[in-house]
């Protein structure tokens, strides 16, 4: 078990290793008294240096888009491996733009289309990547256009491993080097085609089939589905990927998180955008595939007996998965489960909260937070309400702001970053 959380909280030391580990196999075999004997030297080998760290980081990046399972085993569910995507993506960008930059103060003509085709593989590269992530950053554009968008990052990442091959420079001269990146850069476009390209035959999902479509209070819909085929298995509180085949949606990959203990497959989703808003035309019999399941949270995760469960709005949808999973042999918890509401009009699961907190007394008690009425919740309330809150562990799903704020506010309160854990 503790080797397990060992693991689960490596990820991102891992992955800071790997993005330098090209610099210190570089600085081996090279003389660097040389590197920095004048100012020009001194630009080109800083320039050589953001090269060899946005490559790593770029073949990290594309990796972790693959959402293979066992990159679950060294972060904190899936999620958190596409927040260190989206941190390292960010600062690949910023190190390979930096890598041509300080080159272009010794030889202007650098960034310029030129007879040697490996420098002109590593501008076409960065030129798609810069276009890529200017629309992921700074463009608001449909989800499906985003996702295909996004997809030409494998692109710009082969235009980026042919230039460092072949471009005549340190990768090419050092043998280490070269295997590294070799090795590293098979394994991002290996990811990049499971994903991208034939994700179709070679990733598992399962085959369900639209058994019931229920509408609730806030604009949020429920779905219920059964089995085509081999049923999924998940735990209470992760989320899966999930594709339906019906005319009321596009036919692309969207994340739900499971509404429903293991034994059945429900998702509660609210109206919030172009896709979400059809979600209520589903009828019975459209068939949807399912990819997962994924995710690391589930109250029996984590080090604490006594918890605090904090949703905001359809935020609730994990922690509905957890409640309906609860069972009298979870007696040796306490869960203050606080959901956070608008209004008493945008209340789903009003009486189902009712009666598992009837059902589980000693074990949960849910707080029903109308925000009209009492304002937002913050830490110092929680603190206020909850006198042990420093021994529990605080579980948290709702809206990003919200998200963001509760756990600035935590942690300003002196609890271990460790206690408090997002589903973002």
């Amino acid at each position: 078990m503790e080797l397990t959380k060992i693991l689960r909280n490596s990820g991102w030391g891992i992955l800071v290793a790997l993005s330098l580990t090209p610099v210190l196999i570089w600085s081996f075999g090279t003389n660097l008294r040389m590197d920095f004997f004048n100012r020009a030297s001194i630009i080109q080998t800083f320039g050589d240096v953001a090269g060899l760290i946005g490559m790593a980081m770029f073949a990290l990046v594309i990796i972790l888009t693959s959402r293979l399972k066992f990159l679950e085993k060294f972060f904190n569910g899936i999620n958190d491996a596409y927040v260190a995507h989206h941190f390292f993506g960010t600062a690949a960008f910023v190190f390979l733009l930096l890598h041509p930059i300080l080159f272009a103060i010794n030889y202007i003509k650098i960034l310029l289309p030129s007879d040697d085709w490996a420098q002109n593989m590593g501008e076409i590269g960065l030129v798609i990547m810069i276009i890529a992530l200017v629309i992921t950053f700074f463009v608001k554009i449909k989800y499906h256009r985003w996702k295909f968008t996004h997809k030409f990052l494998g692109i710009a990442f082969i235009f980026a491993f042919l230039h460092v091959f072949f471009i005549g420079a340190d990768v090419q001269l050092n043998h280490g080097l070269k295997f590294y990146f070799l090795i590293l850069g098979l394994s991002a476009m290996a990811a990049y085609f499971y994903r991208a390209i034939f994700s179709k035959y070679l990733v598992k999902t399962f085959d369900y089939q639209v058994k019931d479509v229920k509408q609730l209070p806030d604009k949020i819909w429920e779905i219920e589905m059964e089995p085509a085929g081999t049923p999924i298995k998940f735990l209470a509180g992760q989320f899966a990927f999930f594709k339906f085949f019906s005319g009321a949606l596009s036919k692309e990959l969207h994340p739900f998180s499971f509404s429903s203990a293991s034994n059945s497959v429900k998702i509660a989703v609210k109206e919030s955008g172009d896709y979400t808003n059809n979600i209520g035309r589903l009828k019975t019999g459209d068939r949807a595939e399912i990819e997962g399941p994924f995710g690391a949270f589930n109250f029996r995760n984590f080090k604490n007996k006594k918890q605090i469960w904090i949703a905001g709005g359809v935020g609730i949808t994990p922690f509905l998965s957890m409640l309906r999973s609860l069972t009298q042999a979870d007696s040796e918890y306490k869960i203050d489960f606080y959901y956070s509401v608008r209004d008493r009009n945008s209340l789903p699961f009003e009486e189902e909260l009712k009666n598992i907190s009837d059902n589980f007394k000693g074990i949960v008690n849910v707080i029903i937070w109308v925000t009209q009425e009492r304002g937002f919740l913050n830490g110092i309330l929680m603190k206020d309400m909850v006198r042990d809150m420093v021994e529990r562990d605080i579980l948290v799903c709702g809206p990003p702001a919200m998200m963001k704020a509760l756990k600035k506010q935590f942690l300003e309160l002196s609890l271990d970053k460790k206690q408090v854990h997002m589903e973002e």
